[in-house]
């Protein structure tokens, strides 16, 4: 049997840690190269003080990539462990927390009533589209971490058919 992949896509953490990345390792090897080259004291200076703010940029592009990495990879052994519950989804809307081109996506979210009678709410990952009317199924998994539901990843790549966007 295949392994699946939960899709991600590009988050804006990731987006963020790859620019921070990309600065810090120039800004440490402009600051190294003034450095070096320097004939006077303030120009020594000058190339510390640059590669001492490429080497913050480069510590928060790490931080910030380790951090997309291990959501990556709590998602994919979320869904490679097989525990998951039906979930029916109630609502879909937009997420107004997120912009992208003046657009905000959507989310679907869904919920869940265990066995207490407490109802859990779970939201899916930002789609490009309205997914209402290509839903295949009220029904959607939603895999979890054993009866810990803080850390869940609705697959709504189920329910949804294949979408490519050109």
């Amino acid at each position: 049997m295949e392994k699946r992949k939960a899709k991600r896509g590009w988050t804006a953490l990731l987006i963020l840690s790859i620019i921070f990345i990309t600065l810090g390792t120039l800004y440490i090897i402009v600051g190294a190269v003034v450095g070096s080259l320097a004939f006077n004291e303030d120009a020594v200076i000058f190339g510390y003080t640059f590669g001492g703010l490429g080497a913050v940029f480069l510590i928060v592009g790490g931080i910030c990539l380790s951090l997309e990495i291990r959501k990556r990879r709590l998602i994919n052994k979320l869904l490679h462990s097989g525990q998951y519950i039906m979930a029916e989804i109630s609502e879909i809307t937009m997420n107004y927390a997120v912009r992208v081109n003046f657009r905000h996506p959507y989310i679907v979210i869904c919920r869940y009533q265990d066995m207490n009678g407490y109802v859990h709410t779970f939201r899916s990952r930002n789609l490009n589209f309205d997914p209402a009317p290509l839903l295949r199924d009220r029904m959607v998994r939603v895999y979890v971490e054993g009866d810990d539901f803080r850390h869940y990843y609705v697959d709504i790549d189920e329910v949804l058919p294949a979408v490519i966007a050109h």
